[in-house]
């Protein structure tokens, strides 16, 4: 299995290089070859002892995308490779997948995205095959060694200046973790009884204003909207105030939004007589938010409020998009009747420190109640976040990152929406060098 592995990302490497000497003799206007390498650690402490673990690795991954051939088709290929380093404590996917064995995975290559991509002149394009997503309520996630990727079609159109059109349907998934692609399900259903994951958002921007709307559909699962709306002042002394407000509703969709099929947010299983049956989300949750910057100084403040429970993860596995600016990294922050505020600041001491970034977030929410019955649990919790960056000058494509997180619970009852105390120490050391 282990030279499986080895072959598959030789084999990328191999087709790689191959591209970058077709560029090379054509001509490398337009074409990019790029390699990314992460080394990254992590570090979690839990309040249940037994939980605690620790897994490092080597992320790598060799990306190339082709121009516009004939200002109309051009393609991308990405081959991903994922190397252990270590892993202690608890064997559970994380930064590695476990293996059937229990034990953390020594590694896996794949392709992570293989895509061919069209426009028309500045008005459309599209792109079909494997690739990254990011949008208002599901994206690829860039936390661990490397992301997680989707298979299928997104499109996009421009009718209008500052107006952006675009859709989106998946019908498979690659995760961060893993070497293969599979089929959505819930977490009671088969492999594939999601048929697939649809979107269809706009954007529009004028100046200062802007505007974004999406809706998502699990189908026969569960469907989100969102809509956002943002404001920027330009104050005195070349400062900036951001204005932001929100809401964002999710409810089921159909026969497969049945009790314990998104069970770590729910606890519908709570309600008596109701196991292995029809299940229901209607939740809501609203916020407002200000972005103030002065110089290098960066200051935000944040409160949402929630109408039911607010359902992040859109998919078995899926760890979720949360468009919400009071949103945890370790928990949701979403759920029943749960009032939470954030507050921020951040620095650039790139006239101290040329490179170096730091950032300090502080959310708490209170009043959270279980999803289903209110008597059968409620909680409050808290998450403070430290973030440091620093970009090495002397190194081109050189960074290095550190994050605390402290997670902080106080609970009675059932709400799976809260979760044990937690603290994590997370480590990441990120190389590109460009080809060309």
């Amino acid at each position: 299995m282990k030279q499986k592995k080895i072959s598959l990302l030789v084999q990328v490497l191999v087709g790689s290089a191959l591209l970058s000497g077709i560029a090379t003799a054509a001509d490398l206007e337009g074409h990019s070859l790029e390699l990314k390498v992460r080394g990254i650690y992590f570090d979690r402490d839990y309040e249940t002892d037994t939980n605690d673990r620790s897994q490092s690795a080597l992320g790598l991954q060799l990306n190339y995308e082709s121009p516009y051939f004939g200002d109309i088709i051009g393609f991308g290929l990405s081959g991903y490779s994922v190397i252990k380093l270590d892993a202690s404590g608890r064997m559970t996917s994380d930064v590695l997948k476990v293996n059937s064995d229990g034990d953390a995975q020594d590694g896996f290559g794949k392709i992570g995205q293989a895509f061919i991509k069209f426009k028309y002149q500045d008005l459309a394009n599209a792109k079909l095959g494997r690739q990254l997503h990011r949008s208002m309520l599901l994206s690829s996630s860039g936390s661990r060694a490397i992301p997680n990727t989707f298979s299928g079609g997104t499109g996009e159109i421009r009718p209008l200046k500052g107006l952006s059109i675009y859709g989106a349907m998946y019908d498979e998934w690659s995760p961060r973790a893993d070497a293969h692609f599979y089929k959505f399900k819930t977490d009671k259903s088969d492999e594939g009884d999601i048929d697939y994951i649809g979107i269809l958002g706009a954007s529009y921007e004028n100046g200062p204003f802007s505007v974004d709307l999406e809706y998502l559909n699990a189908k026969n699962f569960l469907s989100k909207t969102g809509l956002v709306a943002a404001y920027t002042f330009a104050l005195p002394n070349k400062s900036s105030l951001k204005l932001t407000g929100g809401i964002h509703t999710s409810s089921d969709d159909g026969r497969l939004f049945v009790t314990a099929s998104e069970s770590a947010e729910l606890d519908d299983e709570d309600v008596p007589g109701s196991a292995n049956k029809k299940s229901d989300n209607d939740g809501q949750g609203i916020f407002i938010a200000a972005d103030w910057k002065l110089g290098n100084l960066a200051l935000g403040a944040a409160v949402s409020k929630f109408d039911g429970a607010w359902i992040e993860d859109n998919f078995a596995g899926d760890h979720g998009t949360n468009p919400f600016p009071t949103g945890g990294v370790l928990a949701d922050f979403s759920n029943r009747d749960e009032l939470v505020w954030m507050a921020s600041v951040g620095y650039d001491w790139k006239d101290f420190v040329k490179g170096l970034k730091t950032s300090v977030s502080y959310k708490k929410g209170t009043g959270a109640k279980n999803s289903h019955v209110r008597s059968r649990g409620e909680a409050d919790e808290s998450e403070l976040a430290v973030d440091v960056r620093y970009q090495v000058p002397i190194v081109k494509g050189l960074g290095v990152r550190y994050t605390s997180l402290d997670y902080r619970s106080d609970k009675t009852g059932r709400l799976d929406g809260v979760k044990e105390d937690e603290i994590d120490h997370r480590f990441y050391i990120d190389y590109t060098y460009r080809f060309f």
